[in-house]
C-alpha cells in the first residue's frame, strides 16, 4: 500500500515540476522564407492555372449547354414537322383508297353496263339478221298479198277476172 501511495505522490510532484519549467513560446511573425520564393511562385501559378482551367471548363460546358438546348429544339421542330408531315401523307393515302374504291365501283358499274349493252346489241344483231335474211320472202309475201287484196277490190267493184 505504501508502494502505491509513493508513486501517486511521484507523479504528482513531476506534473508540478514540469508546469513550473516550460516557459511559454514566443511565436515569431510569419515571414516568407527568402529561399521557397520560387515554390511560392510555383504554387501561386498552380493555383491561378487551375483558377484559368476552371473559368475555361465553365464556359465550354456553358456553350456546349446552349449548343446542346439548340439541337433539342431543332430536333423536336423537324420531329413535329415531319409527324405533321406524315399526318397529311396519311390523309392523302386515305382520300386516294377512298379515290380507288370509287373508280373501281365506277369501272364494275361501266363493265356491267357494256356487258347489258353487249347482249342488247346481240340481240338486235340477231333480230336485224333474221329481218335481212327473209326481207326478199317477205317482199314477195307483201306483193302477193297486195295483188290478191286488188284483185279481191276489183272483182268485187265488178270486173271479170279473165
Amino acid at each position: 500500500f505504501y508502494g502505491l501511495a509513493q508513486t501517486g505522490q511521484r507523479q504528482w510532484q513531476a506534473a508540478e515540476a514540469a508546469a513550473e519549467q516550460t516557459p511559454p513560446v514566443q511565436q515569431k511573425e510569419y515571414a516568407p522564407n527568402k529561399g521557397a520564393g520560387g515554390v511560392m511562385e510555383m504554387i501561386s501559378k498552380l493555383i491561378q492555372d487551375s483558377e484559368n482551367l476552371r473559368a475555361e471548363a465553365t464556359k465550354t460546358e456553358v456553350a456546349a449547354q446552349a449548343a446542346y438546348e439548340a439541337l433539342v429544339r431543332d430536333t423536336n421542330g423537324s420531329v413535329e414537322a415531319l409527324q405533321k408531315e406524315i399526318v397529311s401523307k396519311m390523309d392523302a393515302i386515305s382520300g386516294a383508297k377512298k379515290d380507288k374504291m370509287q373508280a373501281d365501283s365506277d369501272l364494275q358499274s361501266a363493265v356491267t353496263e357494256l356487258s347489258d349493252l353487249a347482249k342488247s346489241n346481240g340481240q338486235l344483231h340477231q333480230e336485224c339478221d333474221y329481218l335481212l335474211k327473209n326481207f326478199d320472202l317477205r317482199q314477195k309475201t307483201r306483193g302477193e298479198e297486195v295483188e290478191s287484196l286488188q284483185q279481191a277490190k276489183q272483182i268485187l267493184s265488178g270486173a271479170s277476172l279473165s
